[in-house]
């Protein structure tokens, strides 16, 4: 009776410790994918915060 309830406690442990590993992992790359995400935003708004007016072509107004 004892090995069976010792048996059953070993099994219920190994099955929750891989889950919550996998869990961790699982929110660890969410947390990356954001991450980059954010920095490529970062980016962006840089590149479009110091980005020149674009050329204007013969026969077109400038925009204001």
């Amino acid at each position: 009776m004892h090995r069976d309830l010792r048996i059953a406690f070993l099994a219920a442990g190994a099955v929750l410790g891989i889950g919550s590993g996998l869990h961790a992992l699982h929110l660890r790359q969410t947390e990356r994918r954001l991450a980059w995400e954010r920095h490529i935003t970062g980016l962006c708004v840089e590149a479009a915060r110091h980005a020149s007016p674009p050329p204007v072509l013969p026969g077109e107004e400038p925009e204001r």
